[in-house]
């Protein structure tokens, strides 16, 4: 009998690849975060080298490769554990948490897009950068919404257990004012009727994750005074501390870029706000909050960083999934809002190459329609 039911176990043993499959976490797409935030900043960065370019075009197809796996496992976890996760969701303030980790990798592949796919091959990217960006309104306004729902509604943490982690879906809203900056500021023939709507919503939504992330920030000042630091395994999550901040402060300069810049208020001049005498008064408020907003992320860069490198001296800090948490927050706090100047010239000259690009394409259409007249 115990032979008969020892056969039964093997039988019913479930093979590794499903246990791979039913263990995985949107934790793993901070890994297509990092790499998609390191191409955005080769692309854009001042600081220029041979081949940074191909470099950052190379990161760029890998983040593509990165995330359409991720995918492809997400639904294949979701659909043959669908209890599984569904339970994990509503149960695990983690597992809620990382869900925020998908729409931010995606949304820095919808500023590749407009960077390098735009750039490179004209207007019909331009367009699906702008639909992908809208996509990404509803994915990332819709998750952070339910997911401040499901923190009301069940008992799944305490202010004294809550993780750092709980501002992921804080940051994809943050990283979707970032991307409406840069797919306004650079892809080809975008006009104003296209892009004062994005600039607009762009505006709404980082005010929608700053109030909030204030609330989350108080509530884990909280819990870092009263209880202590995370375990040693989770202590690299508290560089996420950084990410709405110094996503805040990249989100409100690029899209105030666009304003001024651009000169998309001026082409569109309409109402009292969108007009071009408004577009270096939201240009200089812009630098001025950014400012605040990057002296509070220094202070949790020096908190969170000061912790992680005194668990590395004194080897408390084992390697974990969480260590691809250092690198999204450091790089949108750091990276993009030191090359806003240099981006005022880059931004000036694509807008020139795209005035060329509709004279270009406009002088074809007229010619052409010339022709049958």
């Amino acid at each position: 009998m115990s032979q008969r039911d020892g056969n039964a176990t093997e039988l019913h043993r479930e093979p590794k690849w499903s246990i791979a499959i039913k263990s995985f976490s949107p934790l793993w797409f901070t890994i297509s975060m990092d790499t998609g935030i390191l191409s955005i900043l080769l692309n854009l960065l001042p600081y220029h080298f041979a081949g940074h370019g191909i470099l950052s075009t190379i990161l760029f197809i890998f983040n593509i490769a990165l995330f359409t796996a991720f995918t492809l496992i997400s639904i294949l976890r979701a659909s043959k554990f669908r209890h599984h996760v569904r339970t994990q969701t509503f149960s695990s303030l983690e597992e809620l948490s990382y869900l925020g980790a998908p729409p931010t990798a995606f949304l820095t592949l919808v500023a590749q897009v407009s960077l390098t796919c735009s750039t490179a091959w004209g207007y019909p990217w331009t367009v699906v950068a702008y639909v992908l960006w809208w996509i990404g309104l509803v994915w990332t306004v819709g998750l952070t919404s339910f997911s401040f729902v499901v923190l009301a509604k069940r008992n799944i943490t305490s202010d004294r257990q809550l993780t750092p982690a709980i501002f992921l879906p804080l940051i994809s809203v943050m990283t979707l004012g970032t991307t409406a900056g840069i797919v306004t500021n650079y892809s080809v023939g975008i006009s104003a009727s296209m892009a004062i709507p994005v600039i607009v919503v762009g505006y709404m939504a980082i005010g929608y994750a700053f109030f909030l992330s204030l609330m989350y920030y108080a509530y884990i000042a909280h819990k870092l005074i009263a209880v202590g630091l995370p375990e040693p395994g989770k202590i690299p999550t508290l560089v996420i501390t950084v990410g709405p901040m110094g996503q805040f402060a990249t989100a409100i300069q690029v899209l105030s870029t666009a304003a001024s810049s651009r000169g998309l208020f001026g082409e569109y001049n309409e109402g009292t706000w969108l007009k071009v005498s408004a577009a270096s008064s939201v240009s200089a408020a812009a630098v001025l909050i950014a400012l605040l907003a990057l002296g509070f992320a220094f202070m949790w860069i020096t908190v969170s960083w000061y912790v992680v490198v005194e668990a590395l001296v004194k080897k408390e800090l084992p390697f974990s999934l969480t260590w691809w948490s250092l690198i999204f927050p450091i790089g949108v706090a750091l990276g993009i809002p030191q090359q806003r100047e240099e981006e005022d010239e880059q931004a000036k000259e694509k807008k020139e190459r795209m005035d060329r690009y509709i004279v270009r394409n406009g002088s074809a259409g007229g010619h052409v329609s010339g022709s049958h007249v």
